[in-house]
């Protein structure tokens, strides 16, 4: 088993520097409201960006009535949203990752960068035929 040997002064710069990095670049919830007129949950997020989503793609709000959803509140510095008289909490990531960046289109977008790259090398080698 390896041993741990204590990082020096400038390795604990630089992972605080790429951490604090990582956590400004996630996108979080800067304000939220519910759109009756559209019939949608719009997010601000903290990039400047507005989203809106039917109730339908969020859990715990699928069967909600245009009243019930009125009171949306951010909660955990922006990672989730809370909406109290449904009992219902939503993580901000989470919903993101699955509505906007499904895993179908990363493995789509995987595919189709092999396909060229393949394509490059010559394409695939032409099948025998039997005698």
């Amino acid at each position: 088993m390896a041993e741990f040997t204590m990082p020096s002064d400038a390795e604990l710069a630089a992972i605080t520097s790429r951490t604090t990095r990582r956590i400004g670049q996630r996108l979080l919830a800067v304000s939220a409201r519910y759109d009756r007129r559209a019939g949608l949950v719009m997010i601000a997020l903290n990039n400047g960006a507005v989203v809106g989503f039917p109730l339908s793609a969020l859990p715990g709000l699928e069967d909600a009535t245009p009243a019930e959803p009125r009171r949306i509140e951010i909660e955990g510095g922006g990672h989730g949203l809370r909406v109290a008289s449904l009992d219902a909490d939503i993580s901000i990531p989470r919903l993101l990752a699955d509505e906007l960046g499904s895993p179908l289109m990363s493995r789509a977008g995987a595919r189709a960068r092999a396909s060229r790259a393949n394509g490059r090398l010559g394409g695939w080698p032409r099948a025998h035929k039997a005698a």
